[in-house]
């Protein structure tokens, strides 16, 4: 760990909430569409009453390709989805609460001009809104702010972060700002589901193109979810789910070519055995590590339980995540590598320079501003 993450990490403890600061009326932005915003709203609003309620947020910002998939095939899939994350890429905050005052700047791929408010939304689609904050500020407003705007103040039935551009695996999760959206929602009541990609090349959402990869892994993420909301209680009280798909390749591009493992996010952990079958013989499978289930090569999905520590949950809560999963799951057989597990710096995979920037950028930010 480098002097500079070391010292902007000991400042977790300045937190700005923005229940404290002078949030302005939210502004619109569509530089390309005009029209009466008031009516556009009125109508996002009419939704069907059964619809399931998703909060998606990030931590690479409103305008990144990954997450405005996720959101539009939530839609699609007939869920009530509104979408808050921050005007810029936010990566490697953890769970820093900061709200930027002022006006936005140099906001992601210029996609909010300089000096807009330090919140907004898109006019053609009210539901795409950002905030000028660390990802969980932003998704601290759109649990506080814009429920009472969309849902009437009911809090969302669920929050999808995600998915990141870059894995988040084993101690990399602790600086993971898409893993901090989870783990504050779930301390807000709200079960949640970290996505994150090993594809690491970031693309606005103007670049969106069918069965890109953006595309895949919100497939790949709308599986994981239907399972999670097929009944109550999604997850267990205090549980959100840490999941990781691999970069993908020529074997690995469709969403049926994926199988989805049940893991623990460090390795050595008590954890449930997978009992399936090699041969056609009975066997039991050992729960592998996130880390070297992606760092396989074969085609698997990782999903980890994580508590909102951000640590593994214990056996029995493992149980019950594996119970709500089971339909989707398979076994792995793949090797161990233990510290490679724990702490996989020596790859893209942590998107370590994203971790280190984006935290000293959220608190040079709130520094700068105050």
């Amino acid at each position: 760990m480098s002097p500079s993450l070391f010292c902007t990490l000991a400042l977790g403890a300045l937190v700005i909430p923005s229940t404290i600061l002078a949030i302005p009326a939210p502004a619109t932005f569509d530089s390309h569409v005009t029209g009466n915003a008031a009516a556009v709203v009125e109508r996002s609003v009419k939704v069907r009453a059964s619809a399931i309620k998703i909060l998606v947020g990030n931590d690479d910002g409103w305008a990144e390709a990954n997450v405005r998939q996720l959101y539009a095939d939530a839609q699609q899939a007939g869920n009530d989805a509104v979408l808050c994350a921050g005007a810029k890429d936010g990566s490697g905050s953890s769970s820093l609460d900061i709200a930027f005052p002022g006006t936005v700047s140099g906001a992601e791929y210029g996609s909010i001009p300089d000096g807009a408010p330090q919140a907004g939304f898109n006019q053609t689609d009210p539901r795409l809104n950002y905030f000028n904050g660390t990802p969980v500020a932003a998704i601290k407003y759109g649990i506080e702010e814009l429920t009472k705007k969309f849902w009437n103040g009911a809090k969302p039935d669920i929050v999808l972060s995600g998915p990141n551009v870059g894995s988040n695996l084993g101690a990399i999760t602790l600086a993971s700002g898409t893993v901090g959206v989870a783990t504050y929602a779930v301390g807000q009541g709200v079960p949640a589901i970290a996505f994150s990609g090993g594809n690491d090349e970031r693309q606005p959402w103007t670049a969106l193109q069918p069965g890109d990869v953006s595309h895949l892994y919100s497939q790949l993420a709308m599986t994981i979810t239907k399972q999670v909301t097929s009944s109550a209680p999604f997850l267990p009280k205090g549980v959100s789910l840490n999941v990781n798909f691999p970069k993908p390749s020529a074997n690995c591009s469709k969403a049926e070519d994926f199988k989805y493992v049940h893991t623990t996010i460090y390795p050595l952990v008590p954890a449930i055995q997978c009992n399936g079958s090699v041969n056609g013989s009975a066997k039991s499978f050992k729960t592998p590590a996130e880390a070297d289930v992606i760092a396989s090569g074969e085609c698997l999905v990782s999903i980890s339980a994580m508590g909102s520590s951000k640590f593994d949950v214990d056996e029995a809560t493992q149980t019950t995540v594996i119970n709500k999963l089971k339909p989707i799951l398979s076994c792995a057989d793949v090797k161990d590598h233990i510290l490679y597990a724990i702490f996989p710096l020596d790859t893209k995979l942590g998107r370590r320079d994203d971790l280190e920037g984006g935290v000293v950028e959220a608190v040079k930010d709130s520094v700068d501003s105050v």
